[in-house]
């Protein structure tokens, strides 16, 4: 149970400690020499006076320090993107976390010249802002120094099959995709070759049954080289793979906690199995609801059928927050608001748990289907 604001404050004030200390998340404080506990707002040293009373802490709900959006810059943004943006974003700043932006522009046959700078225009417009902004290419070397360590390891291979072949012998994958057989496994690439060698790149991943469970209480349990076989590391055009460069960028930005679409929860194991065999740290990982579309008689994700370029022609970025949140259950059917005014209140609890069916109107704008 949560303390009692006045309660806090008067002890606070008490103790000399300015109110700007207090927040939406709250720690069990023991005082060091004293041997009371207290409930208060805030972590570190308390100043009264002249006096410094030293204290530990241990946080009573989960905290992380950042988080990050990172979405492919391989189209326009669509509803969707906007509310794995809003619900990420509310989740780092109710508790003042950091949250960046990375843009995943490494598939140079899909990203256009002005798909980033226009993501980055629609994600400002709906009223988003970031505590810092980077782009996946520029990592490149990076992805390659770890590359790199994974071959003097004798851990990559290249691979000579097709995509026809790997479909026509893998076993379906839980993302969608094929378990790769390891057909290719003993043409290991030489430390002094690998760079250009036109190839695709594979990892020899590890056999071992992993441990997860997301904040939502998904098992994400499994063994990744089972169900996914081994993963490509460089793709035949030259690119880091999603997952590789993914892992990669999250540790090298301190990222510890991951919140995205429910669509990316059956590949999280393998991230997690990439992570292990780079020794990077594994964050904390929320999968949300997703926003569908139905086609013909199957629901499928909404993706292209209307971007936010268009939809600004219908809505204000106010409109277009509180119709997208009224969607997921955090404010009531017909809000107008932005995204700082849902901080204060959000909770996962209110977020609603199934997916979300939506229709285009006539009109071009959005609505609950049904």
């Amino acid at each position: 149970m949560e303390p009692d604001s006045s309660a806090l404050r008067a002890l606070f004030y008490g103790l000399g400690v300015h109110s700007s200390f207090f927040g939406a998340t709250f720690f069990r404080v023991k005082e060091i020499g004293r041997g009371s506990e207290q409930i208060l707002g805030f972590s570190g040293r308390v100043h009264s006076g002249n006096d410094t009373i030293a204290m530990t802490t241990e946080k009573l709900c989960s905290t992380y320090n950042r988080g990050r959006f990172a979405p492919s810059t391989t189209g326009r943004a669509h509803p969707g993107t906007l509310l794995a943006a809003l619900l990420c974003w509310l989740d780092a700043r109710h508790i003042g976390a950091e949250v960046i932006l990375r843009l995943e522009d490494l598939d140079r046959e899909r990203t256009k010249p002005g798909y980033v700078d226009q993501l980055e225009r629609d994600l400002a417009w709906f009223g988003l802002d970031w505590s810092a902004r980077t782009l996946q290419s520029d990592a490149r070397e990076r992805h390659g120094q770890a590359l790199d360590r994974l071959v003097r390891e004798g851990r990559v291979y290249g691979c000579d099959c097709s995509r026809a072949t790997v479909r026509a012998v893998g076993r379906p994958a839980p993302d969608g995709s094929h378990a790769y057989a390891g057909t290719c496994r003993a043409q290991r690439v030489r430390v002094d070759g690998w760079r250009d060698d036109p190839r695709p790149l594979r990892l020899h991943l590890d056999s071992r049954m992993i441990e997860l469970h997301d904040e939502s209480g998904e098992d994400l349990s499994g063994n990744a080289a089972k169900l996914f076989g081994d993963p490509i590391l460089r793709r035949r055009d030259g690119a880091f793979a999603y997952h590789f460069a993914s892992v990669l960028d999250d540790a090298s930005a301190g990222v510890d906690r991951v919140v995205r679409g429910r669509d990316l929860a059956p590949s999280t194991i393998l991230q997690v199995a990439l992570q292990q065999t780079l020794g990077l740290a594994t964050p904390r990982y929320r999968h949300h609801c997703l926003f569908l579309e139905r086609r013909g008689d199957k629901l499928s994700k909404l993706h292209g059928a209307v971007d936010v370029e268009t939809l600004r022609t219908r809505y204000s970025g106010e409109e277009l927050c509180g119709t997208l949140a009224s969607f997921v259950g955090l404010v009531s059917p017909g809000t107008s608001c932005r995204p700082v005014d849902l901080v204060a209140d959000f909770d996962w609890a209110r977020v609603c748990r199934g997916d979300v069916e939506l229709r285009i109107r006539e009109n071009g704008g959005l609505s609950l289907a049904g």
